[in-house]
């Protein structure tokens, strides 16, 4: 299965500003930066990055060949990026407190026509995805024709406008809107998820809808019943492209056959990554770095860290031999039961059993430990020299630094 991403591309323009601008007034930014980005750019990007297999489609001009270069790092296939003769689509975008507001000019994104979504199409297959934002033209055409073609049609909702709904949503498989567009869409303005997620409900019934709620986590309906999952706590540099970026791991997870819930897990944590990066595609997380994120997240809660849960016994040489208790044991499991690291684990041993602790980095620690879990065993050397020598704690407090735990930034 593979999915073609049928979207835009933007040249974004980034202002970090103290407070968003207001009616006449001229305020001077504290930074500008210049990206590539675009809602169908940086998810086909994210599902790239995911290692999922994703074409890209839509149109740029001359000033756009940086787009095809950067998709084409991640494998991602471009040969449907069309370049046309107008100025490629461009986002101005204000930052200010990791909130954004932006105003697109739509320039090539706008330029599709009948015979461009017709040679694009024709590579598709039945049972394939189609993913659809609302930043192109020609989006009612495009559903219909891979409605025919019997694909899967997923729709971001994205930037909301009231031409959404005169698309032909009876063909959508899978609806994706935040709360905003969730309200526009089911013509219902309550605050109140649960009203809220009962008039998507009975407005789309014969649909799936992901629904994202920001800090409050995520939420998939289908067929009457709810699944959630909450959002991974993190310090917000920047929200634009998380959402994005959601969708795009999203997708990615359930081409790989992951279950909804765990497809939810692993996107609510890329999302979060995102968030505490600038930029919107270059803060895109690859999927080394999520495994190293997720790592970061879970260690510091690991309880041989606080030093509680391990004991000591006289060993062989008179070494110290720290027993770890089941908690801590039943945690590691988690690595191992997530896909976090290679099945081989042996080969990380043999790898890493000739290094000194002081020389491992933080996914040598944590997997050196996993293994020892996993074996219901310990290093009689490594790790009483470890634990004796206050590695695991030094490591700790240097995790909490870097993922800036609540308590420091609330």
């Amino acid at each position: 299965m593979k999915v073609l991403c049928f979207g835009s591309m933007n040249i974004d323009e980034s202002y970090l500003m103290d407070h968003f601008v207001r009616p006449g007034e001229t305020q001077s930014a504290l930074t500008c930066t210049r990206s590539l980005g675009g809602k169908g750019f940086n998810q086909a990007l994210a599902i790239a990055k995911a290692g999922g297999e994703v074409i890209m489609a839509g149109c740029i001009g001359s000033d756009g060949y940086a787009f095809k270069e950067v998709l084409e790092q991640y494998d991602c296939t471009t040969q449907f990026i069309k370049e046309v003769n107008q100025p490629t689509g461009h986002a101005f975008i204000q930052v200010a407190d990791g909130e954004n507001a932006i105003v697109l000019n739509s320039g090539a994104n706008y330029a599709i026509d009948d015979s461009f979504i017709d040679e694009v199409l024709s590579v598709m297959h039945a049972g394939d995805m189609i993913l659809l934002q609302n930043e192109i033209n020609a989006i009612d055409k495009i559903i219909k024709k891979a409605h025919e073609r019997k694909l899967k049609i997923i729709l971001n909702a994205a930037p909301m406008s009231e031409a959404v709904n005169h698309y032909p949503l009876e063909y959508i498989d899978l609806l994706i809107v935040n709360v905003s567009e969730a309200q526009q869409l089911a013509k219902c303005m309550t605050s109140n998820l649960e009203e809220l997620m009962e008039a998507l409900e009975n407005k789309f019934s014969n649909h799936d809808i992901l629904l994202t709620v920001g800090k409050q986590g995520s939420y998939y309906l289908s067929e009457g019943k709810r699944k959630y999952v909450g959002a991974f706590a993190c310090h917000v540099v920047d929200t634009t492209g998380a959402g994005d970026t959601y969708i795009g791991y999203f997708l990615a997870c359930i081409m790989a056959n992951k279950s909804i819930e765990e497809a939810m897990q692993i996107a609510s944590l890329a999302a979060a990554c995102c968030c505490e990066k600038s930029g919107a595609a270059k803060a895109i997380p690859t999927g080394e770095e999520l495994k190293k994120a997720y790592i970061i997240r879970q260690a510091v809660n690991l309880p041989v860290f606080e030093g509680k849960s391990v004991t000591y016994h006289k060993g062989e040489f008179g070494k110290n031999i720290p027993q770890f208790d089941e908690p801590t044991k039943a945690y590691v499991y988690r690595f191992y039961k997530l896909g976090l690291f290679d099945e081989d684990y042996y080969k990380h041993f043999k790898k890493m059993g000739v290094k000194a602790i002081e020389d491992m980095d933080l996914l040598e620690c944590v997997t050196m430990l996993t293994f020892y879990m996993r074996e219901e065993r310990v290093h009689t050397a490594l790790m009483a020299h470890a634990i004796e020598n206050g590695k695991f704690k030094a490591l700790a407090d240097h995790l909490q630094e870097l993922i800036r735990l609540e308590d420091t930034h609330d």
